[in-house]
């Protein structure tokens, strides 16, 4: 009998790079930015941890990469330490790869992560950026927290645009430096967020964004950085859920500019393009021949 899994997405952050899908079993899952490109890790444990030769400190397993999955090259695999304990080929196939091949009827994934870790404006104390999120409360203690960064580092090498290489520049210097500390919230989609930390009051003025970062308290020199940094994510923007019609509208006006990236996402938005959009998108990449 094939394992249980678990259909679910959350948001990769600090940098965000949209919505991750998870489809996730007892002993491996599958990771996508896109519904079409999966990465595939297994569960495994080390021959120390399975003889119990460590010390008194609880070590949870943990994932390798174990290949990658689409549906144009099926599963790739790759070489493993020998020394892990990892499952089967024939499981893995069973009880993930077969469930692949009809998953993307059910895309996107519902959203889990509700627990959201917000940097707070020293000054007035307004929630200034998202740095993190949970899908379960158990986890927070065990999370590393870092500063707050705009985009990957590998991807900033790539971007041509030096006007964006300063914003991102400019906003995670900002936004650090005006770090007043974090708290982590419940959010029930939508409603107020709640605190999950006694020593931390969100009182009932306290606004959270749509989006990842709070435009509405950026000083003024900083307003087209921040314009310029959601033009560049619009097409990973999209792929967030509870998203207002009117900020998902402003967000596929800007994402049609980056036609590829957001035709490659299409399977991760929570709700269609608009017909017209969609359409300029689809024209400019047959005029690219892509």
């Amino acid at each position: 009998m094939g394992q249980a899994l678990s259909y679910y997405s959350i948001r990769q952050l600090s940098p965000f790079v949209g919505t991750i899908q998870v489809i996730e079993g007892d002993f491996c899952r599958a990771l996508s930015s896109d519904g079409q490109h999966w990465q595939i890790q297994a569960s495994c444990e080390t021959h120390q941890q399975i003889w119990q030769i460590t010390d008194d400190r609880y070590i949870p397993r943990r994932y390798v990469l174990y290949g990658s999955w689409n549906k144009d090259t099926g599963l790739s695999t790759l070489p493993l330490d020998p020394m892990l304990d990892v499952p089967s080929p024939s499981s893995v196939n069973i009880s993930l790869i077969s469930k692949l091949q009809t998953c993307t009827d059910q895309l996107p994934f519902p959203q889990i992560d509700q627990y959201e870790c917000w940097l707070f404006d020293r000054e007035r104390q307004q929630p200034l950026a998202l740095l993190a999120s949970a899908t379960h409360k158990a986890m927070i203690p065990h999370m590393q927290l870092g500063k707050w960064l705009a985009i990957p580092q590998q991807e900033q090498a790539p971007i041509n645009n030096h006007s964006l290489k300063n914003s991102v520049a400019e906003l995670e210097q900002y936004i650090n430096q005006h770090n007043g500390g974090h708290c982590w919230v419940a959010n029930n989609k939508g409603s107020s967020r709640q605190s999950l930390d006694d020593s931390w009051t969100i009182n009932p003025q306290t606004v959270f964004p749509d989006l990842p970062i709070n435009s509405k308290i950026l000083p003024v020199a900083l307003v087209e950085a921040y314009d310029e940094l959601i033009a560049w994510q619009s097409p990973r923007l999209l792929s967030l859920h509870n998203l207002p019609d009117t900020t998902r509208r402003q967000l596929e006006q800007l994402a049609q500019h980056h036609a590829q990236e957001t035709y490659r996402r299409l399977t991760v938005y929570p709700k269609p393009l608009q017909q017209t959009i969609l359409n300029k998108i689809l024209v400019e990449l047959k005029i690219r021949g892509l």
